[in-house]
């Protein structure tokens, strides 16, 4: 998977990343980097915060961090969505991300 088009900001000892929330897919998974944005699918449904709290999940389990390091910082309510993760640098979400691929 091609992730050079991926918009991550690295900046005061955290990293944002651009997401493209899929919910009520058939599985977890990565399904690619969509107008600089990581494109993810859910199985949650996009019902009072479900899908949001599984992109949490999701991430943290494949970035190996702990569900504090990440912040919703925009799109709460909508697919597209800009996640915080504390500590974070964007070297080692891109290694993350191709280990996985």
């Amino acid at each position: 998977m091609d992730f050079k088009d991926l918009q991550l900001r690295e900046a005061n000892g955290s990293c944002s990343i651009s997401l493209k929330v899929i919910p009520n897919s058939s599985g977890n998974q990565i399904a690619g980097v969509e107008g600089g944005e990581l494109k993810i699918k859910i199985q949650a449904p996009p019902v009072e915060g479900a899908a949001n709290e599984a992109v949490v999940e999701f991430l943290a389990r494949l970035l190996k961090r702990p569900k504090s390091a990440f912040e919703l910082f925009k799109g709460v309510q909508s697919r597209h969505k800009v996640i915080k993760i504390k500590g974070a640098k964007r070297a080692e979400i891109l290694e993350a991300l191709r280990s996985k691929d």
